[in-house]
């Protein structure tokens, strides 16, 4: 009996070492915080949000970007076919920052698209938040932290100061800041993947960061201190994607950058910045 235990063990830790380790957490995860829980704790936390961050109250950039973000979440499914995605644009262009709620509620701030050149860098962030919930980040961590019980109280709604709270916790620069160095290589991965999939440059993420890196040590790093704090060094995460294009011999892909350009246009002119 010792030596079969033994051998269970063993093979436990191999299958944690393996590629398949995120699917091997999400099952653990969903044992722990069902979906249906988790998807009722993001919808909460949804509400939670917009009721304190602005939404864009333009309609056609709203429908851009859930545009973008659907051509992504295709290949996403294939990951993680039990969650409902969906997009919001928060009004905000000091704020240099996208995040994922559980249950697949994704907000990006206007600040990061003043800061993308084009359509390709949008699509490598707005991909990388949609790893997060596909290897469950968030909704594992909230359960290591807080607890089910009180997660599950928080979800059917029974906890109104407590999702208040968290809500506070998950907005903005440090929602960036929660997730660790390895969840923020494993979403940059995905994001790389299901970016390159929907036909996208598969190095539009990897511009983006050198955008950010060019920005760390600039006036500008205020904004976004939190995040950078906890993420993995930047220049490192570039290198990283660097290496998985090269190995995964990925190809060019579009950028369109005309048409992002116009939405571009349109997002300055709201905002009264000269061009």
């Amino acid at each position: 009996m010792a030596k079969r235990a033994c051998c269970i063990l063993i093979s436990v830790a191999l299958l944690v070492v393996v590629p398949h380790c995120t699917m091997i957490r999400q099952q653990l995860g969903m044992a722990v915080l069902p979906t249906q829980t988790e998807v009722q704790l993001g919808q909460e936390l949804a509400e939670q949000v917009e009721q304190e961050e602005p939404v864009l109250p333009d309609a056609y950039i709203q429908n851009y970007v859930d545009g973008v973000f659907q051509q992504l979440v295709v290949h996403s499914t294939r990951d993680r076919p039990d969650i409902v995605y969906r997009v919001r644009v928060l009004d905000d262009p000091r704020q240099v920052n996208a995040f994922a709620l559980p249950g697949g509620f994704i907000y990006v701030y206007t600040g990061l698209m003043l800061l993308a050149e084009n359509e390709a860098e949008l699509a490598g962030v707005l991909a990388h938040e949609l790893g997060h919930v596909v290897a469950r980040h968030s909704a594992n961590r909230l359960a290591t932290q807080m607890g089910v019980s009180l997660l599950t109280s928080i979800a059917l709604g029974e906890e109104p100061g407590q999702l208040a709270v968290l809500a506070s916790q998950l907005i903005g620069a440090s929602t960036m800041a929660a997730f660790s160095r390895e969840d923020e290589r494993e979403a940059d991965l995905y994001g790389l993947r299901y970016a390159a999939a929907a036909g996208y440059d598969p190095r539009g993420l990897e511009t983006f960061f050198e955008k950010l890196y060019n920005l760390e040590g600039g006036a500008r790093r205020g904004v976004f201190e939190g995040m950078l704090a906890s993420h993995p060094d930047t220049r490192e995460r570039i290198e990283l994607l660097q290496r998985r294009i090269e190995q995964g011999g990925y190809t060019a892909g579009r950028l369109e950058e005309e048409r992002y350009g116009q939405v571009l246009a349109r997002l300055r002119q709201g905002y009264g910045l000269e061009e």
